[in-house]
């Protein structure tokens, strides 16, 4: 049975979802200070934004190549999804015991479910803005320089004021002395 396009469309990209699942079990790695719901979600939330985006400037790549990730990967999506989610879990596992210990070490209160449901929520919320501002500027360059994605080949510019002509008579050959700038100095 095939999937319906819009389906389709919604699935993330293998290449993104390994992307993701780095980023997310980089962000995971121990620290030598404990970290709130909130930092950890900030860390997680960008570092998972920025392997969307080079996961998107990877296909671009790739896809100049003539590679396509999603057709040689794409029949292996549930055991990729499998293996990523594994990788997470056991990354927030070792991060949780981690950071309880450490937080033992200090006199402060564990860990708990609540911890890590913020610090999902965060994630999700500050990973969706950053993704939903870098397409939003896509897609103003993409109008911007008609539609093609790229900018156009002369730029608008300004109109300057035109030079003032040299003054006749000054001397035999010498050339006026330049006018000052608005800045009071003088242009050279």
């Amino acid at each position: 049975m095939r999937a319906l396009p819009v389906l389709r469309r919604l699935r993330p990209r293998v290449g993104t979802v390994v992307a993701v699942t780095i980023a997310a079990v980089v962000s995971l790695l121990p620290e030598v200070l404990p970290r709130t719901s909130a930092t950890q979600a900030v860390l997680t939330g960008v570092l998972a934004a920025v392997a969307i985006g080079i996961a998107g400037l990877g296909r671009i790549v790739l896809r100049g190549r003539g590679i396509d990730v999603e057709a040689r990967w794409g029949q292996h999506r549930v055991p990729v999804w499998l293996v990523c989610g594994f990788a997470v879990i056991a990354a927030t596992v070792n991060a949780s015991h981690w950071q309880s210990g450490l937080r033992a070490d200090m006199g402060m209160a564990p860990v708990g479910p609540e911890y890590w449901l913020r610090a999902a929520v965060g994630t999700a919320v500050l990973g969706a803005i950053l993704v939903g501002l870098s397409r939003g500027l896509r897609w103003v360059v993409r109008k911007a320089s008609g539609g093609g994605g790229q900018l156009p080949a002369q730029l608008p510019s300004p109109a300057l004021p035109e030079a003032a002509p040299a003054r006749e008579g000054d001397g035999d050959d010498e050339q006026a002395e330049p006018e000052p700038a608005v800045s009071g100095r003088a242009v050279r």
